[in-house]
């Protein structure tokens, strides 16, 4: 009787958590071309050509692409905004104005691998980052911008 009294209060007070199965979801090839495409329309649907970079869930390059009348320095524009907001998980326009208003956060400028300036969207699917796009030449900060949502959103959609 004595073994079953100390058996109950061990149950009680023993917490079993039982935790749902994650699921991790993967940028492939074929997305990252397919968001590159999608990005390159909208900017030369909305805006004018431009420059796309797209990093996969470690932060590498899966893909880029450079319109023939844009200069090639915005492939490294691109990629230095995709970086930035893959590291902050935030856009790049957002990061920037942050940045910008808040006297701490200034310096962050001087760091040669992130780049301020608006084009850099984060890729989420199901709360999960999947990577990050980059876009530098459709014409300024929030044309850049507005081409990676848009080409994001629609690239989200056909998934």
């Amino acid at each position: 009787m004595i073994k079953k009294l100390l058996f109950i209060p061990a149950i009680l007070f023993s917490s079993i958590t039982y935790s749902a199965l994650q699921s991790s979801y993967v940028m492939d090839l074929a997305i990252a071309n397919q968001l590159a495409i999608n990005i390159m329309q909208a900017c030369i649907g909305s805006a004018k050509p431009a420059a796309v970079v797209v990093l996969d869930q470690g932060g590498n390059v899966m893909t880029s692409q450079r319109h023939e009348a844009v200069g090639v320095h915005n492939l490294i524009a691109a990629q230095r905004k995709a970086f930035t907001a893959y590291s902050s998980k935030v856009t790049t326009l957002q990061f920037m104005r942050n940045a910008q208003n808040n006297v701490d956060s200034q310096n962050l400028t001087s760091l040669p691998e992130l780049l301020l300036l608006g084009g850099g969207v984060p890729v989420m699917y199901n709360n999960q980052l999947l990577g990050a796009v980059g876009v530098a030449g459709a014409g300024g900060s929030i044309q850049d911008d507005q081409c990676a949502q848009q080409g994001i959103e629609i690239t989200l959609k056909q998934i």
